[in-house]
């Protein structure tokens, strides 16, 4: 029988256990402090085929592939692919036409600059949209920050700001409008409660299918 990947232990001050089948395949369990390790083991051993098939669906998810950053490499925005073209032209500037076009004057610093650029764009792209949303259901946030989350792609601070991964650029404009919408219906309920997601599937009926959408891509939306 394959032995299950526990890749760590999480305490805290949480009532009940919880088991978390991450994308790399691997198990993370958070407990409260004082539940003996044996309790812990003995639930894995119980949830055991649960954990195997979502094992098995996260193996058979498309795996992000390494970057090399080279000419015709494909690149990711608003859910369209782009073939990486580096130019010889000499103004040091990454422009999007039918590919993303990088100066060669910036291949030294290549994965910076594309990064950046991808910030840049993310400011641009996912302030218009949370402003657009925000009018339509009145949940204004205090402020908006593009992050360098790779595990989190939107969160809400409990002051009311929002803050969303650049990354999230990546992905098709349905799926950055399910993020916006979650983190700003998170400004008047804080949990994932039955009226949480209600008062989101109000706004966004189809939020399922984006929620599955963005959880079978999340790592493909990586440079």
């Amino acid at each position: 029988m394959p032995e299950i990947p526990v890749e760590k232990i999480i305490r805290s001050r949480r009532r009940t256990i919880a088991l978390e089948v991450t994308p790399r395949a691997t198990v993370i369990v958070r407990a409260p402090h004082r539940v003996p390790t044996s309790y812990i083991e003995a639930m894995i051993r119980e949830k055991r085929a649960w954990i195997i098939k979502k094992i098995t669906e996260m193996k058979q998810r498309p795996q992000a592939a390494a970057h090399r950053y080279e000419e015709g490499e494909i690149f990711w925005f608003l859910g369209r692919a782009y073939p990486l073209h580096i130019t010889d032209e000499t103004s040091g500037a990454i422009t999007r036409t039918d590919k993303l076009v990088v100066s060669r004057m910036l291949e030294p610093d290549i994965r910076n600059a594309i990064k950046r650029w991808y910030v840049a764009e993310a400011h641009t792209e996912i302030h218009a949209r949370c402003m657009y949303y925000a009018m339509m259901t009145g949940y204004s946030p205090a402020s908006l920050r593009i992050s360098d989350a790779r595990q989190r792609w939107g969160s809400c601070t409990s002051r009311g700001g929002l803050n969303f991964s650049w990354r999230l650029v990546q992905a098709p404009l349905s799926i950055v409008d399910y993020v916006i919408v979650h983190e700003l219906v998170h400004l008047r309920q804080h949990d994932h409660s039955k009226k949480f997601w209600a008062k989101v599937e109000e706004l966004m009926p189809d939020y399922r299918q984006r929620r599955d959408w963005l959880r079978a891509h999340e790592q493909l939306l990586v440079i």
